[in-house]
């Protein structure tokens, strides 16, 4: 474990939040969330170290790399076919540039690079999970290196977009990483990003028990002013600054963060810790099979219409950043 300063202004100067959980395991370890006084930048303080924090990773986070599974358009992503999910991942990504070369930043098992390929773009990727990568070169066929952004090298001005899908909240040191992003993109080129949103309604609702806060694989909570002020100062001018309605069939965060709070309260029957996929089909059949699709299906029109409504607010649950860099 280590203790850090506010990776945005560099301040020791915090207060106490709230104590979250590590839902993905067995031990429940418990971790403070700290605010910064200064910038408003929050953060779990201390944190499992470089070294420490590939044990905290659960087993779905690389399933379809364990498996090698070789036909991956045929695989369900939270309750969606392959190519639909992937269709919807990209979309943010296409309305700014239709063809060029992609980073994907923290691409796990190649999917959304994948898809950019087959559409005709040249595309690279970059996991530190060693199973994930190699998956996506060996079974996918993909350029993809396992390890971390500063133990690459890329020529500068090569990239027409980079995106860090969900992966920004993981990072040890962000603003390091978004300054090592900067050169990379062309003068035109475009960098994306998606967060959860600490901001957001469904956060100040279920608290310490929001799913996205998901200690301590998530060290930093972002929130829009949060966001794009590390953006600035990593020499970036944010072009977009808005809210991407869950893209998965259950509208899993709403559900997920609902389940935790009812867990706690012991009004929901406590789940055995999770090894098979979140990304396969119930595999079940008959009246117990049927009624689970029900409740989903229940689960997401009223999740789905309250997220809609949340994002059309401004507070919605995943923030989608898009910016230029400085000249």
């Amino acid at each position: 474990m280590e203790y850090v300063d506010c990776e945005l202004c560099g301040i020791d100067n915090t207060k106490f939040m709230f104590q979250v959980r590590d839902r993905n395991s067995r031990e429940k370890r418990v971790f403070n969330l700290v605010k910064c006084k200064s910038c408003g930048l929050a953060y779990l303080n201390p944190r499992p170290t470089k070294e420490e924090i590939n044990e905290y990773y659960p087993p779905w986070y690389h399933s379809r790399a364990q498996k090698e599974i070789v036909d991956i358009e045929k695989t369900v992503i939270w309750g969606i076919p392959w190519r639909e999910a992937m269709q919807k991942k990209a979309k943010p990504i296409l309305r700014y540039k239709s063809e060029g070369r992609i980073l994907d930043i923290g691409c796990g098992d190649g999917s959304l690079l994948m898809f950019m390929k087959g559409l005709g773009w040249e595309t690279y990727g970059i996991d530190f999970q060693e199973g994930s990568s190699r998956y996506a070169r060996e079974v996918l066929g993909l350029e993809v290196f396992s390890g971390r952004l500063e133990e690459v090298s890329y020529p500068e001005d090569f990239f027409d977009i980079i995106i860090l899908f969900h992966v920004l909240e993981h990072l040890s040191d962000p603003l390091e990483t978004l300054e090592r992003v900067r050169p990379l993109l062309k003068e035109d080129g475009v960098l994306l990003i998606e967060v959860p949103n600490f901001a957001s309604f469904e956060s100040r609702v279920f608290r310490s028990r929001w799913v996205g806060i998901a200690a301590p694989v998530h060290l930093y909570q972002f929130a829009p002013h949060t966001l794009e002020a590390m953006l600035k100062s990593a020499g970036f001018n944010t072009i977009e600054l808005g809210f991407i309605t869950e893209q998965t069939r259950y509208v899993a965060g709403f559900s997920e963060s609902l389940r935790y709070f009812l867990m706690d309260w012991g009004l929901y029957p406590l789940r055995k810790k999770q090894t098979e996929s979140k990304d396969t089909e119930d595999s079940g059949n008959g009246c117990g099979s049927a009624w689970k699709y029900s409740l989903h299906s229940v689960e997401y029109v009223i999740f789905y219409s309250i997220a809609y409504i949340m994002d059309k607010l401004g507070i919605g649950s995943n923030l989608l950043a898009v910016a230029k860099k400085r000249n």
